[in-house]
């Protein structure tokens, strides 16, 4: 990712050292890896990926932070190897719909990727900006419809241990 934003700043991938939860974890090999961040690039690139539906829980990075869809698209595009976390089987609500209309398991990809953010508070809080670790679930869907859907990205929340 280039440099120029006054507001996002890459960090390096073991800048912030906080677990990323991705269990259970299933085996992924590198070929099906670097399809799935070519798919991601390319629905960047045509816009055409489903953005992640905030929540509470998984709030928009723009509620704290100045942030926006470009520098999502940027972190998005810059996304490697080595932001990769794990795989894991898709058991969220829909996963057993699909599975009963006949359509394959389907996975999640996990990816972190460490940054510093400007906060929006940085007027009333004295910090100007903050490192984040952002949490990001890739669901690569292939049947039925071709889409890569963005299930999360917002700031990791370490489980409690």
């Amino acid at each position: 990712m280039k440099e120029t934003s006054e507001h996002l700043r890459k960090l390096p991938i073991d800048a912030i050292e906080e677990s990323v939860d991705a269990t259970p974890a299933v085996a992924c090999g590198e070929g099906e890896l670097l399809l799935v961040l070519q798919d991601l690039a390319k629905a960047v690139d045509d816009g055409t990926y489903i953005p992640q539906t905030p929540t509470t829980d998984n709030p928009a990075l723009s509620d704290d932070y100045v942030f926006n869809t470009s520098d999502e698209n940027a972190i998005l595009k810059d996304l490697s190897k080595e932001n990769f976390v794990a795989k894991v089987r898709d058991v969220g609500k829909g996963a057993e719909k699909r599975k009963k209309m006949g359509y394959p398991q389907e996975y999640l990809y996990i990816f972190k990727y460490p940054c510093k953010l400007m906060r929006r508070d940085a007027e009333e809080s004295g910090m100007s900006s903050e490192n984040v670790l952002i949490y990001i679930k890739v669901n690569d869907r292939k049947i039925p419809e071709e889409k890569v859907f963005i299930v999360s990205f917002h700031k990791n929340r370490p489980k409690k241990r």
